[in-house]
């Protein structure tokens, strides 16, 4: 057997609103229609290490964020939860540019996250950006796709992400 159909835990049939988003997103893919931004300022110290591995300890603890999607040669749309997924998470340190220069390029890493978009196929089908602003400010984005959660959900990882 191979490494990635060991990888894979369960397969599940797509809920009807599941169903529509995949549709949507793999007939207009680069309308980022889908494609959800939460930002955030983080002030105080941040342990970066711990913060990524928090981050990684959701994404563990909730099958969803492990999620992709499979539609080619089936009859029906389905879901594939992954035993494993390693979280994208990119760090720059942006404290040598001014407050003018972090706004205007934070502006435009939200754009070109957003036009990256998702590939349903590839789980995660999410990932995160911190930026150190400054000695003790950071910047989040963390972008996912919407057919992984609703708005409910929201709140719950980022709690459980901060409690980690």
């Amino acid at each position: 057997m191979s490494n990635k159909k060991r990888n894979i835990k369960a397969i599940y049939p797509l809920t009807p609103m599941q169903e529509g988003m995949l549709f949507h997103s793999l007939k207009d893919p680069d309308s980022g229609v889908y494609v959800e931004q939460l930002t955030a300022r983080l002030r105080g110290p941040l342990n970066v290490d711990a913060f990524r591995r928090a981050w990684q300890l959701v994404v563990q603890r909730h099958s969803v964020l492990r999620t992709a999607f499979s539609w080619k040669s089936l009859d029906r749309m389905m879901q594939v939860e992954l035993r494993q997924v390693d979280l994208p998470m990119t760090y720059e340190d942006w404290r040598h540019l001014s407050s003018a220069e972090q706004d205007a390029r934070f502006r435009a890493r939200l754009q070109s996250d957003r036009a990256q978009g998702f590939n349903p196929a590839k789980a995660p089908l999410m990932r995160i950006h911190l930026i150190r602003m400054g000695e003790e400010e950071h910047r989040l984005i963390w972008s996912n796709h919407h057919i992984l959660m609703d708005g409910w959900s929201l709140p719950v990882i980022m709690r459980e992400v901060f409690m980690a």
